[in-house]
């Protein structure tokens, strides 16, 4: 006799009024195992309904290490396929974006910074990402970064490297 199971993804979006901002993307399928916050570079098309690649790697990936639920958050919170990095911060970012991310820090367990190496060659880039370092000070003990199987570290999850398996670093942005 066939066994049939059951489960419900109970799905949160945060939008600015005219949804062209996505502050956050939350998605809860165990409240009783831990939280994760993951933050990556600016928010596609996926919303309280849709689900792109991203999303759907970051649950796969945190579900197999014992998370029941993940906030997901952006460095940048204009919704788009791809950033445009000649655009202005003001553009690319407005002020409430902040507040959802240190909210969300508040209440998860660990914080995934999974950004990958967009800010290497741009320093717009760099300078939001010190911002967000700066911001997530008190959280330091919280703070992670997605390792590969060779121990390399500071991917975004669409990284072929490690789309289906993670591996969860400390790191300490006081060093």
């Amino acid at each position: 006799m066939p066994t049939i199971q059951k489960s419900i993804i109970k799905t949160e979006a945060c939008f600015s009024k005219d949804r062209l901002h996505r502050y956050i993307l939350r998605k809860e399928w165990d409240k009783n195992k831990k939280k994760a916050m993951i933050i990556m570079i600016n928010p596609s098309y996926a919303d309280e309904l849709l689900m792109d690649y991203t999303t759907m790697y970051v649950i796969n990936n945190l579900l197999k290490l014992g998370f029941g639920s993940v906030e997901i958050v952006n460095i940048f919170s204009r919704i788009d396929i791809k950033i445009n990095v000649n655009d202005s911060i003001e553009k690319l970012m407005d002020k409430e974006n902040d507040i959802h991310i240190l909210k969300a820090a508040d209440k998860v367990d660990n914080i995934i910074i999974a950004w990958g190496k967009v800010g290497v060659n741009n320093k717009k880039i760099q300078e939001r990402q010190k911002e967000v370092f700066e911001l997530l000070k008190e959280y330091n003990n919280k703070l992670y970064i997605i390792q590969d199987k060779l121990g390399r570290g500071g991917y975004h999850p669409l990284a072929p490297q490690i789309r289906f398996s993670w591996k969860l670093k400390k790191i300490n942005i006081e060093d």
